[in-house]
């Protein structure tokens, strides 16, 4: 993608375009992107300065405030569609899910399921909830739900996996309602007194017990007991220096390594928040305002990833030093500040008049 602004917006349009909304709510979705991409920030007075070329910055605040209220934004379909339109761009030859839940101050969490990019993870399915108010049918389901949300999208036969941390995934029903109820693939981290039977002996075994520093364990067997216990393969890696080992389950023999590119959940998480579109002082704290708030930061982070993909490579230097997302933000911004005036296509030009002497 050429860093200059009309193919920018062009690509924003042609996105927005894609998804199933009226056109006025379009516009504003394609605006409000703009404005977070330009101005590096999703609260909405900063958004409102950068959009001083649609209009005050105060009809702009309320008209950022009017899309996230709308209750008419059907969230659920929305990332669906959203979801296609990321595999449609990625073309991926294996479907890489990674889910994790983060907080915004103590006001909200945010369960989010997302496709893993080089370098990142771009939010395909979320839901919002109160920090003291868990969903009432628990994780498993939720995220249960959140798969099932975009499992349509999802190309058929392109292999899927999805990697969680312990915290998720020491979970015999979550692993049941993944595997074995929707078919995709799993690889979670678990709690290392997690009992592993192997097959041939029968021998049972905390998966800690397994470990060695820098090897690799790999066995076929049963884990967790009080489930019934259920087949998996087992892995218990531990590199060198490390004190604890991880400890994973997953459906079939695979590179322990793979694991590795969970941790750029959380890398997207800190890109979304402090590093970038400060989404954790967004003063957003109505679950299903945050929901839409996060399709338009989700639009926005994927564009700043094709961006910075975009760019040379650079060897040299502090751009050597920074993310694929910090140097697409940084190019983004620095072509684009303080408005989005760069971004817009030029005015029409005036009728032409012709004047007829009788």
């Amino acid at each position: 993608m050429p860093m200059n602004a009309p193919p920018l917006y062009a690509v924003v349009s042609h996105i927005v375009n894609q998804i199933a909304l009226e056109i006025r709510l379009r516009r504003v979705l394609r605006d409000f992107t703009l404005g977070v991409l330009v101005s590096g920030s999703c609260l909405l007075e900063d958004v409102a300065h950068a959009l001083r070329p649609r209009g005050t910055m105060s009809s702009q605040y309320r008209r950022l405030q009017r899309f996230l209220s709308n209750d008419r934004i059907d969230i659920r379909q929305l990332q669906r569609e959203w979801t296609q339109i990321i595999i449609q761009i990625m073309q991926p030859e294996q479907l890489l899910l990674l889910v994790d839940e983060t907080a915004l101050s103590d006001h909200l969490k945010v369960m989010v399921l997302g496709i893993w990019v080089p370098g990142g993870c771009i939010p395909i399915a979320w839901r919002s909830y109160q920090a003291t108010d868990y969903p009432a049918e628990g994780q498993a389901r939720l995220i249960a739900d959140l798969i099932d949300r975009v499992r349509d999208a999802f190309p058929v036969p392109l292999p899927t996996l999805l990697l969680a941390d312990r915290g998720i995934g020491t979970s015999p029903h979550l692993i049941q309602a993944v595997e074995q109820e929707r078919g995709i693939d799993i690889l979670f981290r678990v709690q290392q007194t997690c009992l592993f039977r192997h097959w041939d002996t029968a021998h049972t075994v905390a998966l800690k017990d397994l470990a060695a520093q820098g090897q690799v364990w790999q066995g076929v067997g049963d884990v967790f007991k009080k489930a019934g216990w259920l087949p998996l393969v087992a892995t218990v890696a531990q590199a060198p220096g490390y004190d604890q080992p991880w400890c994973l389950v997953s459906s079939v023999t695979i590179d322990p390594s793979l694991y590795r590119r969970r941790f750029y959940q959380e890398v997207s998480f800190r890109d979304l928040k402090s590093d970038g579109f400060q989404w954790h002082r967004s003063h957003v704290w109505v679950p299903d305002h945050a929901d839409r708030l996060l399709l338009v930061l989700a639009l926005a982070y994927a564009l700043v990833m094709l961006v910075g993909q975009a760019l040379p490579p650079a060897t040299t230097g502090r751009q050597s030093r920074l993310s694929t997302f910090r140097r697409g933000l940084e190019s983004i911004r620095d072509l684009f500040r303080p408005t989005i005036a760069a971004l817009l296509p030029p005015p029409l030009p005036p009728p032409r008049m012709t004047c007829v002497v009788q």
